[in-house]
């Protein structure tokens, strides 16, 4: 966590009354608490670039302050920066210790060209300062007819890594594509999210949301392989 202005030191906004009441968690995630007794958040301010809501995919181009941002106390304020690549377990994972191994999602925001380097170990031992862990690179470009994302080999390795797994990728603000392929075959397009969820690979298209949602099958992870939106 860090307050605006590490991040943003030529804006004088992040020094101001609204910025002092949020903050950046990593460098993509703005995060702006309710801090006052009321279902309404205002003086959320944005600095320079794309945001996306996390929770309705809404997009506002900063510098900007929002007003009446309607946040009951389910909802925390969140904007993710375009060109975010993040990495998450699978949905419905509670724990470290339960999360399936074997499968792997990414959040992604495309703009321009990306990328985010995953670390991983055992989660367990100190083994890590004794060299047991690898990491992965994931690059995202944002071509004008198509979006590639490349998963690089992991290298290095831990006790109990898995051989390979699977991936699931959610791409946020773009239209439909006309084509969704992974190493260069076509994956068959779905016509729900609960459909998605049945096949063994595929992509669903939700125009509600403005999210892509592509599922590959199991991946070696000694090799890279590429995922490509084109529209």
């Amino acid at each position: 966590m860090r307050p605006l202005y590490l991040e943003y030191p030529d804006d004088p906004q992040t020094l101001g009354a609204n910025a002092k009441y949020e903050y950046l968690a990593g460098d993509d995630f703005l995060v702006a608490p309710v801090y006052k007794d009321s279902d309404t958040r205002d003086g959320i301010y944005l600095p320079k670039g794309t945001w996306t809501d996390y929770w309705t995919g809404k997009t506002y181009h900063g510098p900007t302050t929002i007003d009446g941002y309607h946040a009951p106390i389910d909802t925390l304020p969140l904007f993710v920066k375009s060109g975010a690549v993040v990495p998450m377990w699978p949905k419905g994972t509670t724990s470290y210790k339960s999360r399936d191994v074997h499968e792997l999602d990414w959040d992604v925001y495309p703009q321009g060209r990306s990328s985010y380097t995953l670390y991983e170990d055992d989660g367990v031992t100190r083994d890590f300062a004794k060299g047991a862990s690898a990491t992965q690179r994931v690059t995202v470009d944002q071509g004008k007819h198509a979006t590639e994302v490349n998963v690089g080999a992991s290298k290095g390795s831990y006790k109990d890594k898995p051989n390979g797994r699977a991936y699931r990728f959610t791409v946020h603000g773009e239209s439909a594509p006309h084509r969704v392929s992974a190493e260069g075959r076509t994956l068959p397009r779905v016509a729900s999210a609960d459909a998605l969820a049945a096949a063994g690979s595929g992509w669903y298209y939700d125009a509600d949301t403005g999210v892509t949602t592509v599922k590959t099958a199991r991946q070696s992870l000694d090799r890279d392989f590429t995922v490509t939106l084109r529209r």
